[in-house]
């Protein structure tokens, strides 16, 4: 079996309004909207879904209030599907809708999907160039795929929550810091990780999701507008240690943050994990007030 990527976010959310808003500043592309929510679309052909948080229809969050409800995976092709469905059959329900899609939860009670992957656009060559076409000083951040998602959970959880993941649906771990969290990525991923569990946190919650742009000045023009509409900043721009991305993390009222990634350190099995006894810290550098006072006028 091989997981690729994070296919599609699921939130139950309790101002679908402001959700809603929310995502179309931060710069993906609505392909629905209705009194139920909306559907976002990244080129990489992956989704964003944003429903009422009284929507029966949704699994219950173990945080409660706007949060992510379900994480769907994509995996490669059908077969796997299939092993994935009989793997967790074994100890759990596993529920299969109407479209194919398999739907549990995982040993942390997260609601968890698996359906194959969607296709989505390539880059043209042009998006690459940059003859004759001067830098557009209003440009915004336009997000090319989900990289990565974010759960809390108690320190207590995390060896389960690890076999889940790295024994039965094959993940591979690339860093672990034994006094914060656990970094994986997909069996079928270069990234240094698609997935991290969090444990400096009492109770399981949702922590983020991580968007890929372009490059440095993506992240920090796609923030500038983002604080242009009134959203909020939960970081100044920075670089992580694990992982080496760029970065820059905003409030998102549908639950957790999203994070605007650039850069991020490739994997392949080649690597062999880290663990470290303490973690090395969040970021390499991170601009403050101090260190650019004109950061916090944008």
């Amino acid at each position: 079996m091989k997981i690729v990527r994070v296919e599609s976010l699921i939130y139950g959310v309790e101002d679908v309004e402001a959700g809603i808003r929310y995502y179309e500043d931060w710069g993906l592309a609505c392909v629905e909207k209705g009194a139920n929510g909306a559907e976002f679309q990244l080129p990489s052909g992956q989704s964003i879904l944003i429903r009422p948080a009284t929507d029966a229809t949704l699994p219950p969050a173990p945080d409660g209030g706007s949060t992510l409800r379900e994480a769907i995976w994509g995996v490669d092709n059908a077969a796997s599907l299939e092993a994935i469905g009989a793997e967790l059959a074994r100890d759990r329900e596993v529920r299969t809708d109407a479209r194919g899609e398999l739907h549990a939860r995982d040993d942390a009670g997260y609601a968890i999907g698996f359906r194959p992957l969607s296709k989505g656009s390539k880059p043209g060559a042009a998006e690459a160039s940059r003859m004759n076409r001067p830098y557009d000083p209003e440009r915004r951040a336009r997000p090319k795929r989900v990289g990565h998602i974010v759960y809390n959970i108690p320190k207590a959880w995390i060896e389960k929550v690890l076999a889940f993941y790295l024994e039965r649906l094959k993940f591979r771990m690339t860093d672990r810091a034994l006094d914060t969290g656990a970094f994986m990525r997909c069996a079928g991923s270069t990234d240094h990780h698609n997935l991290f569990f969090a444990t400096r946190y009492d109770q399981p919650s949702f922590n983020h999701v991580a968007f890929e742009v372009r490059d440095i000045d993506e992240i920090i023009l796609g923030g500038k507008y983002m604080k242009s509409r009134g959203w909020q900043a939960n970081t100044p721009v920075g670089r992580h240690i694990l992982g080496s991305n760029l970065f820059w993390y905003f409030n998102n009222p549908c639950g957790g943050r999203t994070e605007y990634f650039a850069d991020m350190d490739q994997m392949d099995d080649n690597w062999k994990p880290r663990i470290w006894e303490k973690n090395p810290g969040f970021a390499m550098w991170m601009l403050n007030k101090a260190d650019a006072p004109e950061l916090s006028r944008i």
